[in-house]
């Protein structure tokens, strides 16, 4: 006989399943198809992100406009992608971000009680979530300008291999974690998180890392594993990160939005930290 807790975690774990399938199965379609319906996938997590960021930091303290930076948010994102597609001057990159400054302006008139916190938290959101984002843009659409390559062109498997990579270790983490998790990983952020789930995702994962150049040859097997690697380390910082920001504001999801996981923020904390690190990495190693 089944008692209350198990009980509890096999429906969230099956909320979870069914939820992440539907999640993994329209990203990827989205990412794969070709750029206009990445550009959708692009849009879609960025402006959801935002606001999600947003709502948790709203509080009696902080009222951050929700609409002026996800304006901001749709501004960036899409002005990038214009600008890498049809190769603009890339001095162009700079007249997107003159919207930024209205986000000033806004508080001036606004006469609230928080100015300052209320445009940091908006810029915060702007590199938080955005710089990711945009970055993506570029591994996918952008290399005339930043591959060894004379044309531009739609290449989305580097950032679908960085995706799976983070969807296994997220996923297994949780699977070994939930039954088997006895020593926290750093209960003052984020008292669910354990070793024996950090470990066992994160081994896992190196293997789904050794063979991920099977499905994605564009990069050699050393490179796919240095960057499971990164997704592993940085992954959890991710994560750990996104909680911490969550018990500062005291919350435990950043939504509800995705049943049993939370919120699009929960889903993506550790894209979110990592991809900027791949991007590094990868320009490094003269990739890009």
């Amino acid at each position: 006989m089944l008692n209350s807790k198990t009980i509890r975690i096999l429906n969230n774990l099956i909320k979870r399943t069914i939820t992440g399938s539907l999640f993994v199965g329209i990203s990827s379609a989205l990412i794969l198809i070709n750029e206009w319906t990445f550009l959708a996938f692009a849009l879609i997590a960025s402006v959801w992100l935002t606001i999600e960021f947003i709502r948790i930091a709203n509080n009696d303290k902080n009222k951050p406009n929700i609409g002026l930076t996800v304006a901001n948010v749709v501004i960036i994102v899409v002005g990038s992608f214009l600008i890498i597609k049809y190769q603009l001057d890339k001095s162009l990159f700079f007249i997107i971000l003159v919207p930024v400054f209205f986000l000033f302006i806004y508080d001036l008139y606004a006469n609230k009680e928080t100015p300052i916190r209320n445009i940091a938290l908006s810029i915060f959101s702007l590199l938080y979530i955005v710089v990711p984002i945009v970055l993506s843009i570029i591994l996918v659409i952008g290399s005339s300008l930043y591959y060894q390559s004379e044309s531009v062109g739609f290449q989305p498997t580097i950032l679908m291999g960085i995706l799976i990579l983070i969807w296994v270790y997220d996923s297994m983490a949780y699977c070994i974690g939930v039954p088997l998790g006895k020593h926290r990983l750093f209960e003052r952020v984020s008292p669910k998180k354990s070793w024996e789930g950090t470990i066992g995702g994160a081994i896992l994962t190196l293997i789904a890392g050794y063979f991920i150049h099977l499905i994605f040859p564009i990069l050699t097997k050393p490179d796919w594993i240095a960057i499971t690697i990164v997704v592993v380390v940085f992954g959890s910082f991710g994560d750990l990160i996104e909680s911490l920001f969550k018990r500062s504001l005291d919350m435990k999801d950043s939504g509800e939005s995705l049943p049993g996981h939370g919120g699009m923020l929960d889903r993506l904390d550790s894209f979110i930290f990592t991809l900027p690190l791949v991007f590094i990495y990868l320009i490094i190693r003269n990739i890009l």
